[in-house]
């Protein structure tokens, strides 16, 4: 070793690397360790023997027990050993990757936008795959409760990912503790921070998922990237983990930039749009006023009597509809509903199928009797709303089916067709966004008002579609006894009166 050092050490003479596998290299640190070990125990043993006497006798003979046992423990331990063995890598090898070679790839398929490219989400797939040497890629992202789903795919069209991909405690215990996850480890039931419990099942009996990557931003969690299983099968090590939430940290700031850009986009356009309604609701006032004055007025100037009732009730008729729009369009933004009354769902459930007889076949395959809380006229307008897109998205004559059920708290109703179906980045990104529509022409505000309408009241819309099979709209909404129930406790006692 010492002839090694001169040669290399030697400016003069030849470059000589010396580059030991890491077996060898693990195994000579190892020989070495324990020399050392063994060398220190020499040396401590002696020293007490200065001590003299029977004390020093004893001592010898405690301290070498108690060594022989404490390296019994440490050597045969697992961690201790890949501990060593980290450490080994980590400070006497070149690093397995070329940041630089790495880091202008990444860059490059990141910025690598224009027309017929992938989308930014299948770019950050691409960019993290190509790290790992992964051939595919899962993009999944939180929605407004914390739960992961599937936003974008890309190479990967075969796995299939439930509605809800992951829970809001996987999403959390990810984000807590910025954790880079091997499913084969998973699968040998190793937790690190009680993770196990918590990890979606469907990515355990998937073999071809490899590793999942939290991506990060300000410590707030923007989604989370699941690579497949590369063709040359490797183990992941702490070079993989550094490197990969690295740059999962700066795919969730090309992540967050566009969402705010899109956020302020909407906020622009909304602006216009609120400036827009502000003209017409000032121009639908003055109309209701005048239509009001005009009917008073007949109602004491007009000499026919018969063409004055007919007058009086047309007019009466369109302040009566105006007046109503008017009122709508105040409550929009508002975020709540007020005027919340019990609403049977089969009622009005075969009311719009009725509506749309002479349309499009609208058929209700189940029947439940519920009662929810809600406002008739806004739910009305919301099913109408979800009933039309699933009538466009439909073939002439293919029905769409209102299904009714309910789970003891909520009242649900499905809109469901088997039309062309939505792409998981549509979904995530267009379908409840103002402004964007699939539609030839449409305003793309359609979707948007019916999941506003129904928030108002206390509900929730979801969807799940798959492109080919079709869609399925889910309106949940409490029932209106439960809603009675969280009142008459939210009420206030009424003060208690004492007679003097």
């Amino acid at each position: 070793m010492a002839g090694l050092f001169a040669l290399g050490m030697n400016a003069s003479g030849p470059r000589v690397q010396f580059n030991p596998s890491r077996a060898v290299t693990f195994r000579t640190l190892s020989l070495l360790l324990i020399a050392g070990y063994f060398v220190l125990m020499v040396l401590v043993t002696k020293s007490l023997a200065l001590i003299g006497g029977d004390i020093a006798r004893a001592s010898q003979i405690m301290f070498v027990v108690l060594a022989i046992v404490g390296a019994g423990i440490a050597l045969p331990s697992a961690r201790v050993r890949g501990w060593l063995r980290v450490m080994a890598t980590k400070h006497l090898f070149q690093h397995r990757y070329d940041y630089r070679e790495e880091w202008l790839r990444f860059t490059r398929t990141i910025g690598h936008a224009g027309s017929g490219t992938a989308s930014l989400h299948e770019r950050a797939i691409k960019a993290l795959a190509d790290i790992a040497e992964s051939p595919a890629g899962l993009l999944l992202m939180p929605n407004e409760e914390a739960q992961l789903e599937l936003t974008a795919r890309w190479n990967w069209p075969t796995i299939a990912v439930p509605a809800v991909a992951a829970d809001y405690g996987f999403s959390s215990l990810i984000e807590q503790h910025n954790l880079v996850l091997a499913f084969d480890e998973a699968r040998r039931g190793i937790d690190h921070h009680g993770e196990l419990p918590q990890l979606p099942a469907w990515l355990i009996e998937a073999e071809d998922a490899w590793a999942l990557v939290p991506l990060l931003h300000f410590d707030r969690l923007v989604g989370a990237i699941v690579l497949a299983r590369p063709r040359i099968e490797r183990q992941l090590d702490w070079e993989d983990f550094d490197l990969l939430r690295v740059a999962g940290q700066q795919l969730a700031s090309y992540l967050a930039e566009q969402a705010g850009q899109q956020a302020l986009m909407d906020a622009s356009r909304f602006d216009e749009f609120n400036r827009r309604i502000a003209f017409v609701m000032h121009d639908i006032k003055n109309l209701v006023s005048q239509l009001s004055l005009l009917a008073a007025n007949a109602e004491k100037h007009a000499d026919n009597p018969a063409f004055r009732a007919d007058m009086l009730v047309t007019l009466r008729n369109s302040a009566d509809k105006l007046s109503a729009l008017l009122a709508r369009l105040g409550r929009y933004g508002s975020g709540q509903m007020h005027d919340l009354a019990p609403i049977d769902l089969a009622a009005l459930a075969r009311a719009i199928a009725e509506r749309f007889r002479g349309v499009h076949p609208v058929m209700l395959t189940r029947e439940t009797p519920v009662e929810v809380m809600g406002n008739r006229e806004g739910l009305e307008q919301a099913l109408i709303h979800l009933v039309q897109n699933a009538i466009d998205a439909s073939e002439p004559g293919a029905p769409v089916f209102l299904d009714l059920a309910g789970d003891g708290l909520h009242g649900i109703i499905e809109v469901v067709d088997t039309g062309e179906g939505m792409t998981p980045e549509f979904v995530r990104t267009g379908l409840f966004k103002p402004f964007t529509s699939s539609k030839q022409g449409g305003f793309g505000i359609g979707a948007f008002e019916a999941r506003e309408l129904v928030k108002a009241m206390g509900g929730r819309v979801g969807v799940e579609s798959r492109e080919g099979l079709g869609t399925r709209f889910t309106v949940t909404l409490p029932i209106a006894e439960a809603a009675r129930l969280l009142a008459g406790q939210a009420a206030p006692e009424p003060p208690s009166q004492e007679v003097a």
